[in-house]
Order: C-alpha cells, then structure tokens, then sequence
C-alpha cells in the first residue's frame, strides 16, 4: 500500500448512502458537499425506486452523480458500490456520509492535512474521522480499546480508535484492496464497527482529528442507563433484529484475541437483555430481538 502523504490536491469522492430521503434533504446535501469533493454519488437505496425527474441532479454539476440501487439493497452494498464507481474514477480516498450530513466546510482539507501528519508516523493509518458528536446528548461518538474493553474516547488530540463511525470517514482506497469491502451480507449496522475492528486486527489504524466537528443523530433517540452512560436507541424492531444478529456475527467473522470477546460478548448480551426485559419495549421488537439472535446462532445473513 501506498504510504505517499496525501495533500489537498487529492481526489476525494464522496460517497452519500439515500433511503427514502426527501429529493430536497438530498439536494442540499449534495450542493454543501460538492464544491469540496471530486466528486459526490448520491447512492439511492429507497424502496420506492423512481427514476424520473424528481431525482434530477443535473444542475449541480458534473460531480454529483445520482446512482439508483433500485431498491433497498443495504447500506454495506451501497457504500461497496459507490468505492468500486470511485476507484473507476481514479479516486485516492472516500469520504462516507449520511443523506442529511452536515460537514463543514474546510473540512476534507484539514482531515486530509491531519492525516497526512499522522501517516509521517504511522505509515499504516488508512482512515481518519471527524469528531462526530451527538447533537441532543452532547457526547463524542469515539470508542476506543481500553485493554480488553471498548470504551468511550477522549479526543482532544489526533486519537486512534477502535473503529470510525461511517458518517464523516475518510479511507484512503488502498484500504479496500488491503483489508476488504464491508460486509454486505450484514445489510446494515455494525458494519462500520465491524469493518474498523478488521482493520485494526490486520495491522492498520483509524484515528480521529479534534481539528473537524460534525454533528450527528445516532439512533432514533439518546436514553441514560443506571450507570449514567448514554444509550442510543431504535424504535425500530427491523433494526432491533440486525444489530442483535450481527453482533453474533462479528464473533463468528472476526479473529479477535481471547481477552477481547467479553467486550463483544457485553454488547450482545446488554443490548439482547435490555430489549427483551425492557418494560417500553414493544412485543414486535421482542420477537425481532429473538429472531436476530436465533438467525445469529443459525448463520443466517443478507436481508431479512
């Protein structure tokens, strides 16, 4: 892989996973983002596929490409789609975002100059993020390993993480061919998590910069545990099932030292626990909680 020290000068595509987004939500997105990018696709996941003129992004120029799934596909296939459109292009990085993202300007450049001073160092750093922060609960969404554990991070200087949250993550494209695409057969979450935790397995690094801030909704909405850490959940019991069977999954796909299982074995059981036991927990979510563990244990991938 290359370790050459990227510059402002390199090509940036940006890749903006849609489902069912609103055409003007979409629109803003891509006018905000474009003038900093080589270029920006705009990868259509909605089920209600429409190719007509409502999706027309013509008048923003040559570097927004709309790129209909023509259906719900999954956001791992999407954002694999839109590298491979990107690495045809000759891009040199990709930069990850969300329909409704809200990246600030400058901030590709200073992401790349940061990255560029932390590969001087570490030639192995394939990946930087911004620091995302929630924008109702106030916290940095940065986690890191703390011994065997996986634990909130500080980032108050240019910090290496566990993994990157997918919004606002820069990956030089090499990284791709050296450690793999996302995992499509997760459909949606964890893939970014498990994607991150691959790489750092195989001797590369992702680091966040404290110099970029972007702000961001995770989960439908922010909920304080007994411990007075803050939890973000979906309402949503199709996402209840993936986020149970695919941390099934990440034992079963990742080769993780011994010390570090309790960590991912915590995470199935509290969140699997605490939606079946939960009292504001619906009987569907419950069934999908069970339905994701059951299909976790019988290997069953892709969509549901």
């Amino acid at each position: 892989m290359s370790t050459q020290r990227p510059s402002p000068g390199d090509r940036v595509v940006g890749v903006l996973v849609a489902y069912n987004t609103p055409y003007d939500v979409l629109r803003r997105t891509a006018a905000r983002l474009a003038p900093q990018l080589f270029g920006v696709f705009i990868m259509d996941n909605s089920d209600a596929f429409d190719d007509s003129s409502h999706a027309d992004f013509s008048d923003l120029g040559e570097r927004v490409e709309y790129i209909p799934s023509g259906g719900n596909i999954g956001i791992a296939e999407a954002q694999n789609r839109g590298v491979r459109r990107a690495i045809e292009l000759g891009a040199d990085f990709v930069l990850f975002l969300d329909d409704d993202s809200s990246f600030p300007d400058g901030g590709v450049e200073t992401m790349l100059r940061d990255l560029a001073a932390e590969r001087h160092t570490s030639p192995d750093t394939v990946g930087i993020g911004p620091k995302v922060v929630d924008e109702r609960s106030g916290q940095v969404l940065a986690r890191v390993w703390n011994g065997s554990r996986i634990r909130p991070g500080v980032i108050a200087e240019t910090t290496e993480v566990a993994f990157l949250v997918s919004s606002g993550a820069l990956i030089d494209v090499d990284a791709f061919a050296r450690f793999g695409m996302f995992r499509s057969d997760y459909f949606i979450d964890h893939v970014d998590q498990e994607w991150g935790l691959r790489v750092g397995l195989s001797g590369g690094r992702l680091v966040i910069t404290p110099n970029v801030t972007m702000f961001h909704k995770l989960g439908d909405e922010p909920t304080l545990s007994r411990s007075g850490n803050v939890r973000y959940v979906h309402n949503s019991p199709t996402r209840d099932y993936y986020l149970t069977r695919n941390a099934i999954f990440f034992m079963r796909d990742l080769d993780l030292p011994l010390r570090r299982y309790p960590s991912m074995i915590r995470l199935l059981v509290d969140s699997s626990l605490r939606k079946v036991l939960g009292r504001s927990r619906s009987r569907d979510q419950r069934v999908a909680v069970l339905k994701g563990l059951t299909h976790g244990i019988l290997n069953r991938r892709g969509k549901l």
